[in-house]
């Protein structure tokens, strides 16, 4: 299976990582990006890299758009006659399938992915839409995203600005929470080494015990939640602050951002 990246970012280094890991040939791989400094991060991998597609010789299975929304257009435009033979995988954020179909000159073999960066250490979670009706491009997608992390299947499209705003955003809501986790034991006299491994640790071992429970998080909540005690002062002060509700108010508010990029960037409404 050949692959090439449009695009050598943080993602296209956590599948170019996963697919060597499971045993892609580097010399399958190809990484297009106009900056040098990010073609050589691929070179000492021993990957072929090139500033353009439409100038190499390389005829790959699938190729993967990792840009910016705001340059896919252009990036499609200059290599379209490059991409006839393939499958395209985009994890570009917000645009459609058929924004790509258009822009490639009526290309339809196109699923569109939303991954998160806990990819980088084979730990993401995929939303995938499959906008191609090709046999075996379902399970082309699947074999690359496979080797980052989990991942599952929208049968809608519209599904994907959902997933963006829950697991593609997600690792960002996390991080705040330990940075204000870590904030408070800071405020509470904590050295600052202490009150990062035990906010780190926290929500580390909170994530795994909820993984690996049978349980709703809200009953393995209760179950430490005693009545009059400190967890329970803590839960009622956010409770009080309706932090719940501002949490799935700010979730919202980026699935309705992932679906204005298509209409910022040229793309067509899902």
């Amino acid at each position: 299976m050949k692959v090439v990246f449009i695009g050598g970012g943080n993602m296209a280094m956590a599948l170019v990582s996963g697919l060597l890991e499971k045993g892609t040939k580097p010399g399958d791989l190809l990484v297009v990006d106009i900056s040098e400094e990010a073609r050589q991060r691929f070179q000492v991998m021993g990957l072929n890299t090139s500033s353009t597609f439409s100038d190499v010789n390389f005829s790959p299975d699938i190729v993967m758009l990792a840009v910016k929304p705001q340059h896919l257009e252009e990036v499609i435009h200059s290599c379209a006659s490059s991409l006839k033979n393939s499958l395209i995988i985009s994890v570009v954020a917000g645009i459609p399938v058929a924004s790509i179909a258009e822009w490639s000159d009526g290309h339809q073999r196109v699923v569109r992915v939303m991954p998160n960066t806990p990819a980088l250490i084979r730990a993401g979670v995929s939303g995938m839409y499959n906008g191609s009706k090709t046999p075996g491009d379902r399970e082309l997608a699947e074999t690359v995203m496979s080797s980052v992390g989990q991942y599952m299947w929208c049968n809608t499209e519209s599904l994907i600005d959902a997933v963006t705003a829950v697991s593609g955003s997600g690792p960002a809501y996390v991080f705040y929470f330990i940075e204000a986790l870590e904030s408070a034991a800071l405020e509470l006299g904590l050295e600052s080494g202490v009150a990062r491994l035990l906010a780190m640790e926290t929500f580390l071992g909170a994530s795994r015990l909820a993984a690996r429970s049978e349980e709703s998080p809200a009953v393995l909540r209760d179950r430490v939640t005693s009545k009059g005690g400190t967890t329970a002062a803590a839960l009622s002060s956010f409770e009080g602050d309706q932090l719940k509700e501002m949490i799935v108010k700010g979730v919202k508010r980026a699935k309705d951002r992932s679906a204005e990029l298509a209409r910022d960037f040229g793309g067509k409404k899902v």
